[in-house]
Order: structure tokens, then C-alpha cells, then sequence
């Protein structure tokens, strides 16, 4: 029978070289050089690993259980993350689903937002170009490896910001910056410049997808809106991001994924009860329609979920 709040089996940890000790806290985890938690991933490159029928991959519960977990949707629709950039990561940048379609990928197209967790004094992150580029004279630029960050808008960020990225837009979270990370169920990414890390970079493909008029950046900066003890911190066409400012029943429109950043959370059902501490998350299926949430107070709760079909 499936849960009607489903936990992960175990964590689904990524080590970086860029990665620190933020997400080892976070979980209570005694391990170092975490880049990434993957909560909840049905992508096919990594799976998590959840609590059903002793132990099964989100893969296989999406097989076995998919109307039940995901009802309306051919396949798990979002990948959420949790990024700790102890260093600057590479400039890099997504394709739409058409683009991947065109340039052969099996892999979805991929927008994506950001939640920033904590930012360390003056750290900033990289969205979109400050002015219309020559795509020519970017690649030259590149290739050279000099003054690529020039041609980008740098934007200092604090705890709370949240940026939109959409496909085709050029980015980067610089060293000190952790964020929750929501995108459609795609790893598909387009290295442009790596601070001669010496990685593969995918030049060829990101000319191919990038948009290189300007970006206004506050036009993608997510400006929340509360509504009922819940705050919208990111509201796009594929996905959307609330924050949980209160206990109260939930309705549950599709599924959602809830993480707990700090403090507890009680989940409370028909005939089940979970509580959920700092650093974990909980799958509510699309079959639970109705539950109610304790937080305890000074948490902070996320919830994760797609847009309606």
C-alpha cells in the first residue's frame, strides 16, 4: 500500500570539487565537499531511493504507483536541489525542450529558479548578459578564456532572493551562495566557461541556445506573494516554490514535495502521522488530497510542486 507521505530511503548526496560542508550541517551528515541533494529525483542519471514496500527507486515508484503519485502527468515533471557553492561554478546554460529535441538530446529542456538559503557577504551570482552581445565576439572571448564574467550581469544576493532562469539564459551562482534549485526533470547543462578547471566545456551547443540580448534581471528576480499561510516565492509556467508560514490544512492539487530547512515540521493524515526535522523532505503523492501541517515555530518549510497540467 503506498504511503500517503512518502520518505526518502536514504540521502541522494553529490560530491563537487566546488562543494563545502553547508549540506553536511544541514542534514547532520559528518561528510565534506557536498555540492548537491538531490530530494526526490526520478531523473534517470540519479535516482532517489524512497521508503515503499521496504526500499524501491523513485523510478520504479513512478512505474508501480504513477496515477496514485503523479495522476495527470506521463512522468515525474520537477528535480529539486539543494547547491552549496563553496567555490564559483562554471558559466553554463540550459536548452528549451525544442532545443534539446533539435540537438539530439534524450534529455528534457530545462528552466529553472533559485532560492537563495545563504550568501556569504558580497557573493553574487551571474543572470543573463548586461547588454546585447555579438555572438562572435563572445565566443572569442571564451575561447581566450578573458573577461567572459565581464559580459554578464553580477548580482549580489542575500537570504530570500529568488531568480527565474529562464532556458537559453546565461548563469552562474558564485562561491558563497546556497540555494534551493527547482527545474523541470532535466540534468541536461551547457558548459561555457569553467575559470580553467580544466572540464569538457559544450561551446558548440550553448552558441546554439544561448539568448544574447540583454537580460533584465529584475524582470526574473521572484517578488513573494502570501496568501493564506503560504508564501509564493517562485511562480513559473512549469513549476512553482511556497514557503509554509503557518500550521493548517493543505490541499494537495497535483503532488508536492515539502523540505524542511530548519526546525520540525508534523504531518498529519487519515490514518498516518510523520514528522519531519532540519535538512529533511517528505513526497506528498497527488493521492493524499487533504492533510494538515505543524510547524513549529521559526521553521522554515518549503514546498515544492509543477505547474497544473
Amino acid at each position: 500500500m503506498l504511503p500517503r507521505f512518502i520518505l526518502q530511503a536514504e540521502e541522494n548526496l553529490v560530491e563537487k570539487p566546488w562543494g563545502g560542508d553547508f549540506i553536511a550541517k544541514l542534514k547532520g551528515i559528518g561528510l565534506k565537499g557536498i555540492g548537491e541533494s538531490w530530494e526526490f529525483s526520478a531523473h534517470p542519471s540519479r535516482p532517489s531511493k524512497v521508503a515503499v514496500d521496504g526500499v524501491m527507486s523513485m523510478l520504479e515508484l513512478i512505474e508501480r504507483y504513477r496515477e496514485e503519485v503523479i495522476d495527470g502527468f506521463e512522468e515525474f515533471p520537477i528535480l529539486v536541489k539543494i547547491i552549496d557553492a563553496n567555490d564559483n561554478l562554471s558559466v553554463q546554460v540550459h536548452p528549451s525542450e525544442e532545443q534539446a529535441k533539435e540537438l539530439g538530446e534524450k534529455d528534457h529542456g530545462k528552466p529553472e529558479a533559485w532560492v537563495v538559503l545563504d550568501a556569504e557577504e558580497g557573493a553574487r551570482i551571474y543572470l543573463g548578459f548586461k547588454r546585447d552581445v555579438d555572438p562572435e565576439e563572445f565566443r572569442r572571448a571564451v575561447e581566450r578564456g578573458e573577461g567572459v564574467l565581464d559580459y554578464l550581469n553580477a548580482v549580489e544576493v542575500k537570504r530570500g532572493d529568488a531568480f527565474y532562469i529562464p532556458a537559453g539564459t546565461i548563469h552562474a551562482l558564485g562561491k558563497g551562495v546556497r540555494v534551493l534549485e527547482v527545474s523541470t526533470n532535466s540534468n541536461v547543462t551547457y558548459r561555457i566557461y569553467d575559470y580553467g578547471r580544466g572540464r569538457e566545456l559544450h561551446l558548440d551547443k550553448a552558441m546554439k541556445v544561448l539568448n544574447f540580448e540583454r537580460t533584465d534581471v529584475e524582470k526574473l528576480r521572484q517578488r513573494a506573494k502570501r496568501v493564506n499561510g503560504v508564501e509564493r516565492v517562485v511562480d513559473t509556467e512549469f513549476f512553482k516554490v511556497d514557503r509554509i508560514l503557518s500550521s493548517g490544512r493543505m490541499k494537495n492539487e497535483v503532488f508536492q514535495i515539502l523540505l524542511c530547512v530548519d526546525g520540525r515540521m508534523r504531518l498529519v493524515g487519515e490514518e498516518e502521522i510523520v514528522e519531519v526535522g532540519k535538512g529533511r523532505s517528505v513526497l506528498i503523492p497527488a493521492i493524499t488530497k487533504e492533510f494538515e501541517i505543524e510547524v513549529e515555530e521559526g521553521s522554515e518549510v518549503y514546498s515544492f510542486s509543477p505547474a497544473k497540467i
